[in-house]
């Protein structure tokens, strides 16, 4: 599972959901076509996948951000918890259940809360003891829920489930007290990204193990989390560079990699099979000043630059191989896409 940075101001970018394709094609350098899917209002992207050809993310529905499925070229909406409240979605499972984070900020008020879906409606889900925050970052096909809480006065960010089997209720994790600084994302066996001091981390079952770093690597920053495979960006030598750690916690500097610029635009993610897509550098055709220019990697392995390098931002990529995204039309609004590898 990911972490994602949404796109700032009223600019969505918009999803489009793919035709399956295998890892090996995949894996090979090829044609990304797109297939443009229906949104209710201006737009919409896809943060989360089902990984079974079915994506959801925000829309935006008149004024407001409003949470959507798609799924066989279709689109539905959910009714949402408060009309008030612009919803961010982190992750979807296979029965189609999506988490995420409703919020709102504006002076003398700021909410932030975790929810669930149910059917079509959102439910809000419960705090921690005296915290006033929370926010989901995934669910497992079981439907464990995993997030984060914090707004107790200490100042402290405390790691949660909401497990399935007991409806209603939030846990704390074992061997991961309450700590500054919030979780980077989790993975669907429950193991959950953390960044610690200058060093990224994973918990598993109790048990914290810090990642690998190389000669020059400074302040990484995760994004996504997939099959005990990591990705995510690092100062290398001065450049800001996408770095990705394999199974074993070794870090790779991924070749042609740029940075992320604070556009809010599209951050790497990584499947189950290790398929990555990025931010490309200036020298490989990256245009840092607008955000744009993607490619594609393989296990740390450079594969092909992704679609319209000045047009096309992919933010989602599923285990089927497809990638959701946005791409920029004539009016200068991001319209959704789905991508499939040939």
């Amino acid at each position: 599972m990911h972490r994602y940075r949404l796109l700032g101001g009223a600019v969505l970018l918009a999803a489009a959901l793919l035709v399956p394709t295998s890892t090996a094609s995949a894996a090979a350098a090829c044609t990304w076509r797109p297939t443009a899917l229906p949104v209710p209002g201006e737009g919409g992207l896809p943060t989360a996948t089902d990984h079974q050809g079915g994506f959801a993310g925000p829309a935006r529905i008149g004024i407001r951000d409003w949470p959507i499925a798609w799924k066989n070229g279709a689109y539905s909406v959910f009714s949402v918890m408060n009309e008030v409240l612009g919803y961010e979605v982190a992750d979807e499972n296979r029965a189609g259940t999506i988490v995420g984070t409703a919020r709102v900020s504006f002076p003398g008020v700021s909410v932030t809360t975790a929810y669930r879906s149910r059917g079509n409606v959102l439910e809000e889900l419960p705090k921690l003891g005296k915290n006033t925050k929370s926010a989901a970052l995934g669910i497992n096909d079981a439907g464990d829920i995993t997030g984060y809480v914090w707004g107790d006065g200490s100042g402290l960010t405390t790691v949660v489930r909401w497990p399935a089997a007991q409806p209603g209720t939030v846990t704390t994790l074992p061997g991961l007290p309450p700590e500054i600084g919030a979780p980077q994302a989790v993975d669907k066996d429950g193991s959950v990204l953390l960044r610690r001091e200058s060093a990224l981390a994973i918990w598993r079952a109790g048990t914290i193990t810090q990642l690998g770093m190389l000669p020059g690597l400074r302040f990484p920053d995760g994004s996504a989390f997939s099959n005990g495979r990591v990705v995510g960006t690092a100062d290398y030598n001065g450049k800001i560079v996408g770095v990705y750690w394999d199974q074993q916690g070794t870090a790779h500097v991924l070749p042609n990699s740029g940075h992320n610029i604070p556009s809010g635009n599209p951050d790497y993610d990584i499947n189950r099979d290790g398929l990555i897509t990025g931010r490309i550098d200036e020298a490989h055709g990256g245009n840092d000043s607008k955000g744009t220019g993607y490619g594609v990697w393989r296990q740390g392995v450079w594969v092909s630059t992704f679609g319209d390098v000045k047009l096309d931002l992919p933010s989602r990529i599923s285990d089927d191989g497809t990638v959701g995204g946005g791409r920029e039309g004539d009016d200068q609004t991001y319209h959704p896409y789905v991508w499939r590898c040939s």
